[in-house]
């Protein structure tokens, strides 16, 4: 779990960085910020505030934990739901190509085989 506090409580994101000092990182590296307010990020955020649906304050340590863990353990949850519907994609279209791409090629092959088969017949019946 790899985390960056935005936070504009100071006091709250000193009691963050003591908590969570393991698994602090630069934003850019980030599984998801720990915010007080709601940010300008593409980064999903766990929000800390009164109000919050993930952790209300005031928290101690083990509900923090119990909370992050919780809210990453949804994100791994969703990124496979995600890159399982993405490869469900893929298949179908590599499938679509695959029986469009044996379908041309047995035209050909029958087409093909007409050819011959008329050769043949010419032959047959000049010999």
């Amino acid at each position: 779990m790899k985390i960056a506090l935005e936070c504009k409580d100071l006091i709250i994101e000193r009691t963050l960085e003591i908590f969570l000092k393991e698994h602090l990182v630069m934003k850019k590296d980030c599984d998801f910020l720990v915010v007080d307010e709601k940010v300008n990020s593409l980064k999903p955020q766990f929000i800390i505030s009164k109000e919050s649906p993930y952790l209300k304050i005031p928290f101690n340590k083990d509900e923090l934990f119990d909370c992050l863990f919780e809210f990453d353990e949804a994100l791994k949850q969703l990124a496979i739901k995600l890159a399982l519907e993405e490869r469900k994609k893929l298949e179908a279209q590599m499938d679509t190509i695959i029986n469009q791409t044996k379908k041309e090629y047995q035209e050909k092959l029958d087409q093909e085989l007409i050819i011959l088969k008329d050769k043949l017949l010419k032959v047959l019946d000049n010999g």
